[in-house]
């Protein structure tokens, strides 16, 4: 007959070989997909490991309320922020197997600078791939406006560091006036890169209406700032298409965020500060302008002032020159024109002499050739005369009483009468000859 055990003797048999084969304990590199602390003060954690976002490996992990205290006030104390979901660790563990709850691991000890350094491992990683695709420089290549006072904000509404910034813009001293738009996005967490993205993309389409983009947030620890180190934040904010000022309220080292936006100031109320200074810059650069223009128009004006002031002087000195040289031209003038009066008087009383001569002639020679011309035309006439015609041999023909013309109409039979000079013939046509 086959040996067989029971469930829980093979539980005991499993739990007594992994205690007899395995180390006390083990440094265990995982990534925390989920996080549980009970009312007790428990910490219930699943512990999992990745290769392309595919899940590889899977075992829970248990810290208890005593051990968990301490080891995440340690783990706060350095990495400046609490165990959560999402961390990779370096954690020392012990295998542990239970009859009814099967096989999980018990955390004794964490080490939060190995977290610290593979947060700067994904950085870096980051960086490069910004670098790889030559976009970390873009958004700083943007000139700032010459004044910054359409201002796009991305922010939390109810975070302080957006309060302080808002305060500070608005009560400037100045009293310069800002256009300023929030566009409201979660600022830390998981979920913050993809809210702040989110966020610029609505600016972006709006983009016509702002000159800056201001990214603001209060002051945090330094892993709450990892959402500043995400490639789809950086990627964005480099190949934004307004210059980008961050100011997410930390004195440390910069993040990707910073790196690759135009300008990084450390705080909310530092970036307005900066706007302010920006219009203050752009205010002392009118009044140089006007100082300037003022100055140069004072120039221009004493200049004129001085060449008015010598043309004047110069103009009476001409003037009366110009009197004394133009009185001597008019007593030549004078002269020239009494003489040159006198001449054309003469002139003109020859011309009339002559004319009355040639006036007193003028009607008779005009009587004698009318009276030739009227003997030409008394003969011209004579000559035209029928009776003259008619002594030199014409004749004249007549159809009807009337002179026969080339349009008159003659036929055979009609009786014509011819006048000579000294008798008339009726004949009768015979025939009609059209030439």
């Amino acid at each position: 007959m086959m040996q067989h055990l029971t469930l829980i003797q093979l539980n005991q048999l499993i739990k007594s070989t992994l205690a007899q084969q395995l180390a006390p304990s083990y440094w265990v590199v995982a990534e925390i997909g989920e996080l549980r602390i009970t009312q007790k003060g428990h910490c219930y954690m699943e512990f999992v490991q990745k290769e392309e976002q595919r899940l590889t490996a899977k075992l829970r992990a248990n810290l208890w309320a005593y051990d968990f205290s301490n080891l995440n006030s340690l783990f706060r104390s350095v990495t400046g922020r609490p165990l959560q979901s999402g961390m990779k660790i370096l954690a020392r563990v012990v295998v542990q197997f239970h009859e009814v709850y099967g096989l999980s691991l018990q955390v004794k000890d964490l080490d939060p600078n190995f977290t610290l350094g593979e947060r700067a491992r994904q950085r870096q990683i980051v960086i490069d791939r910004l670098n790889q695709e030559g976009i970390m420089k873009n958004n700083a290549s943007l000139r700032l406006p010459i004044v910054p006072q359409r201002v796009a904000v991305v922010s939390s509404g109810t975070a302080a560091g957006y309060g302080d910034f808002m305060d500070q813009l608005i009560n400037n001293q100045a009293g310069y006036q800002f256009q300023v738009k929030l566009f409201d996005a979660v600022m830390q967490g998981a979920e913050a890169a993809e809210s702040i993205t989110k966020a610029m993309s609505k600016v972006a389409e709006l983009k016509h209406q702002f000159n800056i983009l201001v990214i603001v947030r209060g002051g945090g620890s330094q892993t709450d700032l990892d959402c500043f180190d995400s490639y789809l934040l950086a990627s964005e904010i480099a190949q934004f298409p307004l210059p980008v000022i961050t100011g997410i309220g930390h004195q440390r080292d910069d993040t990707i965020a910073d790196l690759v936006a135009n300008t990084k100031i450390k705080t909310p109320t530092a970036v307005a500060d900066f706007l302010i200074n920006g219009m203050s810059s752009f205010e002392e650069q009118l009044d140089l302008q006007f100082v300037q223009i003022k100055n140069r128009a004072s120039r221009i004006l004493q200049n004129q002032h001085t060449q008015l002031f010598g043309m004047l002087k110069n103009l009476g000195h001409g003037a009366k020159t110009l009197m004394n040289n133009n009185k001597h031209a008019l007593d030549i003038l004078k002269q020239r024109l009494v003489s040159g009066v006198d001449s054309i008087i003469k002139e003109n009383r020859n011309r009339l002499l002559q004319n009355q001569q040639t006036l007193a002639k003028r009607p008779a020679m005009l009587i004698s050739q009318q009276r030739q011309l009227l003997e030409v035309l008394k003969t011209k006439v004579s000559m035209a005369d029928p009776e003259n015609i008619l002594k030199r041999g014409y004749t004249i023909t007549y159809f009807n009483g009337q002179v026969i013309k080339p349009d008159t109409e003659v036929k055979e039979g009609d009786e014509l009468n011819t006048k000579l000079y000294s008798k008339s013939i009726n004949s009768k046509v015979l025939k009609v000859n059209h030439e």
